[in-house]
């Protein structure tokens, strides 16, 4: 697969999904965001959503990432969530009066997409 290959369809959908924001709680530039695959495809990661995580430039190549991925990729996976979580308004406090709206809202909207690449996610009715 060449370079250019692995920026497109999902990746390119996830970034824009994440409203092209930088997941990594220490970025401080926050530009040409681009999607990442915490398994790298190289080493047979899946072209997934929950495989990519948005990342900006700088972040993704300064903290060499892919020749450390199988030691950050717990670590990569805990920002996505957060990342996705606080991008639909998900604060992880059930206490909140809208907590399971938000819930499904967020669910629905991953599951949609994945439903576009026929890929199947979450029945949302089960949250």
């Amino acid at each position: 697969m060449r370079k250019d290959d692995r920026r497109s369809g999902r990746s390119i959908t996830y970034v824009n999904l994440m409203n092209f924001s930088c997941a990594h709680p220490e970025c401080v530039s926050g530009l040409n965001v681009e999607g990442h695959h915490i398994i790298p495809l190289s080493r047979g990661g899946p072209d997934a959503f929950w495989n990519i995580i948005s990342l900006c430039k700088s972040c993704h190549r300064g903290k060499k990432l892919h020749s450390r991925w199988e030691k950050s990729d717990i670590e990569l996976y805990t920002y996505k969530c957060d990342h996705e979580l606080r991008r639909f308004g998900f604060f992880l406090d059930e206490k909140e009066p809208d907590f399971r709206d938000k819930l499904k809202k967020a669910v629905l909207v991953c599951h949609n997409e994945d439903r576009k690449q026929n890929t199947p996610l979450v029945n949302p009715d089960e949250v």
